[in-house]
């Protein structure tokens, strides 16, 4: 897809959405950006993308509500004259041992890590196949799961399943949409960990992967541009941005998956 001129909405993703946000703005991209709390980092990335020459603006919205998605596909659509691609990187990440499981996990797990997406994913669509055809498409979604919906690990039970059923809306919706709007997903591992990691910690997520080290934004970035620029001839897929820890290493045994 020639992306330059075409709108991107971008859900969520401080880090990794960012960076989107800004190499698609170089590419001439129009930036539609949400976010629920953010409101001073999205009013920066705004800012940023505008002095790249490109129209950019934020909405903020809480997607777990289908009205609420919906009302963010027709501001996107009436401010940038359509939506071309779909980033759908609205996630939370926290730990929810098995011994202490509340009700409540499951359901904010599920809520913002499959139900936001599911709910902007069908309105995107629709918005999608009401516009023209070029090159042979009308749009173009990306959602973010994780690797180790393949490999689960323990204390995180119902994140993992919402990023489960996040892989299987990949692929349903691929067929439902088919043939003029690909649909897939991208699977980061442990890209950029946070600051206050144990050194022990790293060191062994590290340790658990092929390639023995860790991944950054950039790998993860550059691997959802080539779904964006690079083929127009892939749907239904999810890549995987791991390093190979999804394959293990000869260092560490399968049962000594690691929790980050």
């Amino acid at each position: 897809m020639i992306l330059s001129g075409k709108t991107v909405l971008i859900t969520g993703g401080r880090r990794i959405g960012a960076g989107l946000a800004r190499q698609l703005a170089e590419r001439g991209m129009n930036i539609a950006v949400s976010y629920r709390t953010s409101r001073e980092e999205m009013r920066t990335l705004v800012a940023d993308c505008q002095q790249m020459g490109v129209q950019a603006d934020a909405f903020q919205a809480d997607l777990c509500s289908s009205l609420e998605a919906e009302r963010l596909v027709d501001w996107t659509v009436e401010t940038f004259g359509s939506i071309d691609i779909l980033i759908n990187l609205t996630s939370i990440y926290h730990p929810t041992p098995f011994a202490s499981l509340q009700p409540s996990d499951y359901e904010a797990m599920l809520a913002a890590n499959l139900t936001a997406p599911y709910w902007v994913a069908v309105a995107a669509a629709r918005a999608m196949l009401r516009q023209p055809i070029v090159g042979g498409l009308r749009g173009k979604i990306i959602h973010f799961t994780d690797w180790a919906v393949d490999r689960p690990y323990r204390d995180y039970l119902p994140y993992l399943i919402a990023k489960g059923g996040l892989v299987t809306l990949t692929k349903a919706l691929a067929v439902e949409l088919a043939p003029t709007i690909t649909v897939n997903a991208v699977a980061p591992g442990t890209v950029e960990p946070p600051p206050n990691l144990p050194k022990r910690v790293l060191q062994k997520i590290c340790e658990s992967s092929a390639l023995n080290r860790i991944g950054c934004a950039d790998d993860v970035i550059r691997a959802t541009l080539f779904l964006l620029e690079g083929t127009d001839f892939v749907t239904g897929e999810v890549f995987r941005i791991d390093g190979g820890r999804f394959l293990g290493s000869s260092k560490t045994s399968a049962g000594e998956a690691d929790q980050l």
